[in-house]
């Protein structure tokens, strides 16, 4: 595995480290936050792997498209794509009219962390394969 590529999943697991934390803590706005970072991250990974230009975005639909051109079967899905999306909002603040619903809650924050976990885990068992079959 490529040094960059070891970096991105290692800060990924300190995000996932930190959603939990919080998750602890009931914050709920910083577990939805840390999360999305978290699938980010090991999504930069996969691209960092193949020494591809990673993209400056935060968009897990488009970095899943580029995962799944690569022929990475990541275990996320459209949908929870779109949920991530929806809430990296929540680090804005609601009066800024970005949140339909208002503030995460405790199911959203939950939500949010079994996503990430389970993306991260399977990304993770990518690397202990050296991701690309080397």
């Amino acid at each position: 595995m490529r040094k960059e590529a070891e970096e991105w999943l290692r800060i990924a697991s300190e995000d996932l480290d930190s959603a939990d934390a919080l998750m602890e803590r009931k914050l709920f706005r910083m577990v939805c936050y840390h999360s999305q970072q978290t699938v980010e991250k090991v999504l930069k990974a996969l691209m960092s792997e193949h020494e591809i230009d990673i993209p400056r975005v935060h968009n897990l639909i488009d970095l899943r498209s580029i995962a799944a051109r690569l022929g990475y079967e990541t275990g996320l899905t459209e949908e929870d794509s779109l949920f991530l999306n929806s809430i990296y909002r929540f680090r804005y603040p609601a009066t800024l009219g970005l949140l339909p619903e208002g503030e995460p809650n405790e199911t959203d924050a939950e939500k949010a962390l079994a996503i990430a976990s389970r993306v991260f885990q399977r990304v993770k068992d990518f690397a202990g394969e050296n991701l690309n079959g080397d």
